[in-house]
């Protein structure tokens, strides 16, 4: 890890990292230039880089791990929705490999609110910044959701989509009136 973050601070911020991750102990410096990294694309058996979720400054972030700390993925939305970090987010997906995300803790844990059943919510969906997998679709995948949080300091909203295993949280710049019209 002290090499890796060697590497990070004598580099400039970088556009896009991949990483397959081994299980550590040891995090990056919250100052680290890997947190701030445009998009980031790690894969680990255990999701061992909870920092990633306190720090990451950058616009996209992919995780696919084994098994994901329920609290962190709380305190990560709760904190958004503060307006105290990810101002610059505009999508997050966790992918788990193991049990499926427990949808109404984290849904009521987070103060989600919901649209009217008989809405067509709205696709959420942004040109990804770098494709390392094998796609054609330049974009993020849909987020089609009648779940959503309100950030306090500006009512900027985030739909929040989980479906089994998979987590999705995409930002909208749309203040919550102005995204509640979108379904009208």
């Amino acid at each position: 890890m002290r090499r890796l973050e060697a590497f990070f601070s004598s580099s400039p911020v970088l556009k896009s990292i991949r990483m397959h991750a081994r299980e550590t102990t040891e995090p990056f410096n919250p100052e680290s230039k890997f947190y701030q990294t445009e998009s980031i694309d790690i894969n680990q058996s255990r999701h061992t880089f909870p920092a990633l979720l306190r720090h990451f400054q950058g616009r996209h972030a992919f995780i696919q791990c084994f098994t994901c700390e329920t609290l962190d993925l709380i305190a990560f939305v709760n904190r958004w929705k503060s307006g105290e970090a990810f101002q610059k987010l505009e999508y997050l997906q966790i992918k788990q490999l193991g049990a499926e995300f427990p949808q109404n803790q984290i849904l009521d844990a987070i103060g989600a609110k919901h649209m009217n059943a008989e809405t067509q919510p709205p696709t959420h969906t942004v040109p990804k910044i770098y494709s390392w997998r094998h796609s054609n679709n330049p974009n993020t995948d849909p987020i089609i959701s009648q779940t959503y949080v309100v950030r306090e300091t500006d009512s900027r909203v985030a739909s929040v989509q989980i479906q089994d295993k998979i987590f999705s949280f995409g930002t909208w710049d749309k203040t919550e009136e102005e995204f509640l019209r979108m379904v009208d």
